[in-house]
């Protein structure tokens, strides 16, 4: 599960600071100074927010039957990623969280249709966390899927009003609705928007692993979460067997994880895709630590704002990691010239 972040700054010790320096202290994945960049201390809350970073992405939770006996999962593109979905094994998993009501039902952040190269219409389909297994066992992976392949007519989560009760992200109701998305405020406010100064010269997504020791803290600031799944989650989560393929590809999300709601991912990316870096939108640096209660830090992870291909020739817009360290290791980079 994608999970959200507050922007309120935390009281972090300063041997993160004597760790790990100052995210000027070293370069974007471009190299390029002129790129507007995070110039405070690394740290494990804080960094840009703004036009394309805001708060309240969070999830457009709508669950639905299958039509096919298997239903492939896809790129932005259309071309799929290797992995499928059964009705079998949507077995839903119930927690603090938002879980399909019944077995069998795919579960959808419908925020938007996305047009696949054969001008089929896609909405994204979101797994892991809140199936059998969860994070990080869930054998149901995340992807696009055709519109042909699921009901046209499923459930919808509505959420209760934060004044009906204090943690609303867990209270709700599900009503049958038509399958169609739903845009919400982050969204409405910028989120996943094109930017004024994309760069001509895209780069190349390079897919690596994040440290499972590399971890962020969620909204309460009393659970760490790995950011292993914005590395490569199709090689680091999920059942033994779909990591052993070796099918690379990370995740583009509507927004960071800096910022309540953030993290919600928007498409798949595979190794390998064009990234076209937006040189007007600052790079947000974050130290990681190892737990919540210790907050040992264990390295930083940078994500930047930029553009993938889509099908139907347009782009889509979102958030990704360029770049991570752990500890004392060098820098690996997940946008390569």
């Amino acid at each position: 599960m994608l999970h959200s972040y507050r922007t309120t700054l935390v009281l972090v010790p300063l041997l993160l600071l004597a760790a790990f320096g100052c995210a000027a202290g070293h370069h974007s994945p471009s190299g390029d100074p002129g790129i507007a960049e995070q110039r405070e201390p690394i740290a494990l809350a804080g960094g840009y927010k703004g036009k394309f970073n805001n708060d309240d992405q969070s999830h457009a939770d709508f669950c639905v039957r299958l039509r096919a006996p298997v239903v492939m999962l896809r790129y932005a593109t259309g071309a799929p990623t290797g992995f499928s979905l059964t009705s079998d094994i949507l077995v839903p998993e119930h927690g603090n969280g938002v879980s399909c009501p019944e077995r069998g039902m795919a579960r959808l952040d419908a925020r938007e249709i996305v047009i696949a190269a054969d001008g089929k219409p896609m909405l994204f389909h979101r797994g892991g966390w809140g199936f059998a297994g969860n994070d990080p066992a869930s054998g149901v992976h995340y992807g696009h899927i055709l519109a042909a392949d699921i009901d046209s007519v499923g459930v919808r989560y509505e959420r209760a009003p934060a004044t009906a009760h204090p943690d609303s992200s867990t209270h709700g109701r599900w009503v049958a609705a038509p399958t169609q998305p739903w845009s919400g405020k982050g969204q409405q406010d910028g989120n996943g928007s094109a930017c004024d100064s994309l760069s001509p010269k895209p780069f190349t997504v390079s897919v690596h692993s994040i440290p499972a020791d590399m971890k962020y803290l969620n909204s309460a600031q009393t659970t760490s979460i790995p950011y292993a799944i914005y590395g490569s989650p199709s090689t680091d989560l999920g059942p033994d067997a779909d990591r052993q393929r070796d099918i690379r590809y990370t995740m583009l999300t509507w927004s960071w994880i800096n910022v309540r709601g953030g993290g919600v991912a928007r498409a798949l990316v595979k190794n390998g895709e064009r990234f076209y870096r937006c040189a007007d939108v600052p790079a947000i640096t974050l130290s990681s630590v190892n737990d919540a209660q210790q907050k040992t830090p264990t390295g930083w992870v940078e994500a930047v704002y930029g553009a993938i291909p889509s099908g139907d020739g347009h782009r889509l817009y979102g958030w990704i990691v360029s770049a991570h360290r752990h500890g004392s290791d060098g820098v690996v980079r997940h946008l390569v010239s």
